[in-house]
């Protein structure tokens, strides 16, 4: 009896938390879909360079925490698949801010601009190798309120990422990657 007591209090908290008007609702979970493309450019210490490039797709998954200007602190994980057959996982903690001053209305909805900025931690395993890289990505944006406690939106984001350096066969292997792409994403308050 005192667990289904129990539930029935968190249910009900949970309910009234969830209903509660925009100005209480801090945290929000986001949920994002990107597509372009990259170039990857291998640097050997032996002079030589390779440079590849690859389509990609990214889906995010991120927890956020709105600020009191509207604008967004967030932390997410992110799987990128380049078409090679390995998806690339990484974590990250970005910053979003929300131009206020410049929204405008679009019927009953309104819209508006965002600037973004994140860093990252890569982890990728190919042939056995474990690789580590940090990144920074750039994002621009414009969300639509569909909602109080739901957004929806499209942007631009540029990422470049510089994994550790590796001994190959032909000498210390720099590798960097430079990503471009046009995002979906989807914001729920809560």
């Amino acid at each position: 009896m005192t667990k289904i007591m129990s539930s029935i209090a968190v249910i009900t908290l949970l309910l009234n938390y969830a209903n509660a008007d925009e100005t209480t609702k801090s945290f929000y979970g986001s949920l994002k879909y990107s597509n372009g493309s990259g170039k990857e450019t291998y640097d050997f210490s032996n002079g030589g360079e390779f440079t590849e490039n690859f389509d990609m797709s990214e889906i995010s998954l991120g927890l956020g925490y709105i600020l009191s200007d509207n604008s967004r602190v967030e932390f997410n994980y992110n799987t990128m698949d380049s078409g090679g057959g390995n998806d690339l996982k990484s974590f990250g903690l970005g910053y979003i801010l929300r131009l206020n001053n410049t929204s405008f209305d679009a019927g009953s909805m309104k819209v508006t601009p965002e600037i973004g900025g994140a860093l990252r931690y890569y982890n990728n395993n190919v042939d056995g190798i474990d690789r580590t890289a940090l990144g920074v990505k750039l994002d621009l944006g414009l969300s639509l309120d569909v909602t109080t406690a739901l957004e929806v939106g499209i942007g631009y984001e540029f990422q470049y990422i510089s994994w550790e350096d590796v001994e190959s066969y032909y000498g210390t292997e720099s590798t960097s990657d430079v990503i471009n792409g046009f995002k979906l994403f989807t914001r729920y308050k809560f």
